[in-house]
């Protein structure tokens, strides 16, 4: 019966000691996130413009469209460059699409390659020609040099937020510049050199 009873206080012991362990790393990892914020999009090249001009394309589909300047719809525009060959941009184009509709967004894909190559991209990204853009002067103009790379635009044409995204959390960040003033994660530390010090 001792034996029993050493028994069960060794096992809520150790209970006790896990439940504490976890209640402890659960302490860091919100004092971490308060630290860091939930910046995610990582802008590795400074744009070179605060406002993209209006500039009228064609999609694949053949559809003639207006990227920049001040939208008739009154609508933030989300630009998400892409390649059919990168793992990330494919399993992004899913997550953004429905992103977008959720956050009541417009959304154009942009490529840079053949028009052979997009062709078979729209195919492997699971996306409609007439959602889709062959360009390289947008790229060039947004300071965009590599892939998935998403370009918030607002009704204006105002570059809100721009940077590399590969996850949800990476797009909703775009979204919070206006709640935290930060256009992109090197923007935040800049004004918080020491937010990933050791506390």
């Amino acid at each position: 019966m001792t034996a029993l009873i050493l028994a069960q206080a060794a096992l809520w012991g150790t209970v006790l000691l896990t439940v504490a362990v976890v209640l402890l790393l659960l302490q860091r990892v919100r004092a971490l996130y308060r630290k860091i914020a939930p910046l995610g999009a990582l802008s590795p090249v400074q744009p070179t413009i605060i406002m993209l001009d209006t500039h009228n394309l064609v999609t694949l589909a053949g559809n003639d469209i207006s990227i920049g300047g001040t939208r008739g719809n009154g609508r933030k525009l989300l630009l998400l460059f892409v390649s059919g060959r990168c793992l990330v941009s494919q399993k992004m184009a899913s997550i953004t699409q429905d992103f977008c509709k959720r956050e009541n967004l417009d959304l154009f894909f942009v490529g840079d390659d053949t028009p052979a190559a997009q062709q078979a991209a729209l195919h492997t990204l699971g996306i409609e020609a007439s959602s889709m853009i062959n360009t390289t002067s947008i790229g060039k103009i947004l300071g965009v040099d590599r892939v998935p790379f998403a370009v918030l635009l607002a009704a204006d044409g105002t570059v809100e937020a721009r940077g590399l995204v590969n996850n949800r959390e990476h797009l909703e960040s775009l979204l919070r510049v206006t709640e935290t003033g930060h256009a992109s994660i090197q923007s935040y530390l800049d004004a918080h050199p020491h937010a990933l010090s050791p506390s």
